[in-house]
This record gives structure tokens, C-alpha cells and sequence, in this order.
């Protein structure tokens, strides 16, 4: 067993490359948990801005909110609502969570006004199952979602804490 002198579960850690041209820097990294979820939607993630995975959207959203339009850009060749006018918001600046974010998808839901056709079929896919989606459309709130992770989270935390190199932080 080897660790690194100096490093915790906290540590941030800044990529030398990005690893993607969908992921460009830090924020795209630590926000994609929460943001990777829109793929499974009708929205824009940002895919085919300077903000891939810091902004998400849809032209049917509230025009009062933050606006960008995708391109046609290399590593975006056709992203999602090209060329539409989106409505939606900006994470940029946001202090990225040390958990999966859920409100925004909660919030896009709340928006979207055909919630009919808010989901593809690859949101179970991203989600693992169906659950996050039902419990979403039947307006469960974060706090009943995470709660429902609970039981799960508690055993796979002591099976992995076996193989943890570092403290664990809570």
C-alpha cells in the first residue's frame, strides 16, 4: 500500500490536461455529477459552449433566466439544441458541492413544461435505474431522495472502508 504524502479525501486536485473538450477545466469536472444527469433529458448541458457541463437549459424554460445558444464547435460537432436559444442557468461560479448536486435536475422538472417529454431514455441508464427518475416525476423532495439512498450508502461504506487508504471525511 502506497499513499501520497500529504493528501486527504478534501484534496483538490487540478488536472494538467483536460480530459475532454467537454470537460475544460476544474468547475466542468467537479459540477459533471450533478450535470451529467441532463443528458438524460430534453435540456442542453452546454455541450457546444465555452461552458460544457456549467450551464444547462432549454428554449422552453422561463425566458428570464441566464441564456446561451450551443454551436457546432470542435468536440461538439452537434450538440443538443443546436443553434436554439436556451433559457436556464449558469453554475460558473457556483461553488461546486462535495455531493451529487440534485436540485438542479429538481429545478429543470419544476420548469419544463411538458413534463411528458422531460426524460430520454437514457436517464435510467445514468442514474442506474429507474428510481431517481420516479421519485423525481412523483415530487419527492432532495431530502426524501438522499434519504432513500441511505441504506444502500451505509453498506457500501462499510465494505469499502476496508480498502480506503486515507480517513475517511463525513
Amino acid at each position: 500500500m502506497i499513499t501520497c504524502k500529504g493528501y486527504t479525501h478534501k484534496t483538490r486536485y487540478a488536472l494538467p490536461v483536460k480530459p475532454s473538450p467537454n470537460l475544460p477545466n476544474m468547475q466542468s469536472i467537479y459540477l459533471y455529477p450533478g450535470t451529467c444527469l441532463f443528458e438524460g433529458t430534453q435540456l442542453s448541458l452546454g455541450r457546444g459552449t465555452d461552458k460544457p457541463f456549467q450551464v444547462f437549459g432549454h428554449p422552453d424554460l422561463p425566458k428570464n433566466l441566464y441564456q446561451f445558444t450551443p454551436r457546432s464547435v470542435a468536440g461538439a460537432k452537434n450538440p443538443p439544441l443546436l443553434d436554439k436559444v436556451c433559457y436556464g442557468y449558469d453554475l460558473s461560479k457556483d461553488k461546486p458541492a462535495d455531493k451529487v448536486e440534485l436540485s438542479w435536475i429538481l429545478k429543470a422538472y419544476s420548469l419544463f413544461p411538458d413534463k411528458a417529454k422531460f426524460f430520454n431514455s437514457f436517464f435510467n441508464k445514468l442514474a442506474g435505474n429507474s428510481t431517481l427518475q420516479e421519485q423525481i416525476k412523483a415530487g419527492k423532495s432532495e431530502t426524501e431522495i438522499r434519504a432513500s439512498w441511505a441504506p444502500g450508502l451505509a453498506k457500501f461504506k462499510a465494505v469499502r472502508k476496508r480498502y480506503l487508504l486515507y480517513t475517511d471525511f463525513e
